[in-house]
């Protein structure tokens, strides 16, 4: 009952599973892997497991209605937040969260709940170490009130401050008897190997197409063709399958990156200028968006240059396109290509200004068009 809105994960279910039935419960978990696969909701689904003191087929148990609710005392979810944060906003997170476990709530992913009036600027959510000390801290080393273990569930870890790190990792060497961490993250990288080391690192595998849209059209009552087409997109991620599907500006989307190459190609100041003012405008997380699709199109580049006409692209109905594009730019260096969208995308994610990054990987698009390239978008000032 606990484990049945997990989509897909079967071998980390019967790991946790195995896990409990053995009782050797790890102090502290490391889930790990692209987002929207499931990380956060096998965490509350585990939590409420440890907490549950005995449901059947049609009756869950108060511990279980509790944890379903949010509202059991012993266990604790933490998001990183900008210093600016609404508490009412976090609120109404958490709400969402409960409503749907594979909602995307976090202040990264989500800037604002209501996207279409997104801010185009906001502060860098992280971890401070006074938030590690006063809500963290202070509630994990206490007894459990109810139930039979202390839970902290803690969303994108790699967002950690130096400091804030430091004292985490002072409750994860002295951890209480009845106390769980269990940590969530894609940029494993990032963490401190004092944190890793201290943690049962568990493995979240891109989820099956197939299983994409399934989902898709049993949670979301989606059109079996938009299902399918939104599945091959996200790149194994259900919930990018969910925003690409809901997503009413996709189809305006994709051919506004169309439009992106080839002004790239071009260089046409006046025009290009203008359209990177238009997705400036959009915001810091739909220029995410945009790259993520050019990413996904650039894939399909590659494969019909390898493969020919019957390579399995994602943009189908972009056929025509992409085959174009292949017989047009036959020196493209299709690689280089994809790692500047690759590094461009992942520079959204800080504080870079997106007018300068989305010129810059314009001109070395434009570079990488006509023949070999470096794949570099930004050297290092050491090596100038």
């Amino acid at each position: 009952m606990q484990w049945s809105n997990i989509i897909g994960q079967d071998k980390v279910i019967k790991l946790l599973k195995s896990t409990v039935a053995s009782e050797r419960v790890a102090h502290a978990y490391l889930f790990h892997g692209i987002d929207g696969v499931g990380k956060l909701a096998t965490a509350l689904a585990f939590a409420r497991v440890l907490q549950c003191t005995g449901c059947d087929d049609s009756i869950s148990c108060q511990p279980c209605q509790w944890a379903l609710k949010f509202r059991h005392p012993d266990i604790q979810i933490m998001m990183p937040q900008p210093s600016d944060a609404d508490p009412e906003d976090v609120a109404d997170r958490l709400a969402l969260l409960s409503q749907d476990e594979y909602a995307v709530v976090d202040f990264i992913r989500a800037p604002s709940l209501n996207r279409k009036n997104a801010p185009k600027s906001l502060k860098q959510p992280f971890y401070s170490i006074e938030r590690i000390n006063l809500e963290l801290r202070n509630k994990m080393i206490r007894r459990p009130q109810q139930g039979r273990y202390r839970i902290a569930i803690i969303l994108d870890i790699h967002t950690i401050h130096e400091q804030a790190a430091n004292a985490f990792l002072k409750l994860l060497e002295e951890p209480g008897p009845d106390t769980v961490f269990i940590t969530l993250t894609r940029r494993k990288d990032l963490l401190l190997p004092t944190i890793l080391s201290r943690c049962q690192h568990i493995a979240f595998d891109i989820l099956a197409t197939d299983v994409i849209a399934q989902a898709l059209q049993e949670r979301k009552n989606i059109d079996a063709r938009l299902a399918t087409t939104a599945a091959n997109m996200s790149n194994g991620s259900y919930s990018r399958a969910v925003e690409l599907a809901e997503n009413e500006d996709l189809r305006h989307d994709r051919e506004r990156i169309l439009d992106f190459l080839r002004l790239a190609f071009t260089q046409k100041i006046g025009p290009k200028t203008a359209l990177i003012e238009e997705f400036n405008q959009a915001g810091r997380n739909r220029i995410k968006n945009l790259l993520e699709l050019l990413l996904g199109w650039m894939r399909d580049v590659s494969l019909y240059r390898t493969i020919g006409a019957n390579a399995p692209i994602v943009n189908q109905d972009q056929h025509a396109e992409i085959a174009r594009f292949c017989g047009n730019l036959d020196n493209a260096d299709l690689d280089a290509m994809i790692r500047l969208v690759e590094e461009a995308r992942l520079l959204t994610e800080s504080n870079v200004n997106t007018t300068l990054l989305l010129i810059n990987l314009s001109f070395n698009l434009g570079q990488a068009m006509r023949g070999p390239h470096s794949g570099v978008l930004f050297k290092p000032l050491t090596t100038l």
